[in-house]
């Protein structure tokens, strides 16, 4: 038997966790991120940092400041979609869902464009940008010390959507220990970004 964790979100408690118990005879449930600590205090300044931002260039802005801030928007309504669905590793679901499934779901959602299901293909429809170039829904290319590689898209203020395998799908940072270390490059997928 194997305690898995739901994260039920809340407007004052953002993340109140509970335990449920769920038996698992397949291999869907693993942990890939073991070592990650989730910091709600730093997420939470991110997301006022970035509201902070986007009041501002709603307000002096340019023509592309405002496209980020409706494209940030378009992401974090996505995001609520999938705020504590559990990581399912080749789950595709409410029920679960891994990180690959997650960005094309999001992709899907957003852009309505179709990316492949594995995240190695994924990363080969864009190009690369690094970390000073990222933008809204950009994929972000992760691969932690011995570990398969991870996807996750990128929404503005070091802000990500990430299907954890520890925490579920949660927003996550860039500016995080754990993350930072493991990054390494951006895809934009700019045919995407046309379609829309």
């Amino acid at each position: 038997m194997i305690v898995s964790l739901n994260i039920e979100a809340k407007k004052k408690d953002p993340y109140v966790i509970t335990e449920t118990s769920k038996t698992q005879t397949d291999n869907s449930f693993i942990n890939f991120d073991d070592g990650y600590v989730h910091d709600e205090e730093l997420i939470e300044n991110k997301i006022s940092e970035l509201r902070a931002d986007q009041q501002k260039a709603l307000l002096s802005g340019t023509f592309d400041q405002l496209d980020n801030i409706i494209l940030e928007d378009a992401l974090l309504k996505a995001y609520g979609k999938w705020e504590g669905t559990r990581y399912s590793f080749g789950g595709d679901s409410e029920n679960g869902i891994d990180c690959s499934a997650l960005t094309r779901r999001i992709y899907r959602s957003v852009f309505s464009f179709e990316l492949p299901r594995i995240s190695t293909d994924q990363i080969k429809e864009g190009t690369i940008v690094n970390r000073n170039d990222l933008k809204p829904g950009d994929i972000l290319y992760f691969r932690p010390e011995n570990r398969v590689n991870h996807t996750a898209v990128y929404i503005g203020n070091s802000l990500f959507i990430n299907a954890s395998s520890s925490k579920g799908v949660i927003l996550s940072s860039l500016d995080s220990t754990y993350w930072g270390k493991y990054f390494i490059y951006g895809v934009r997928v700019e045919k995407a970004r046309i379609t829309n």
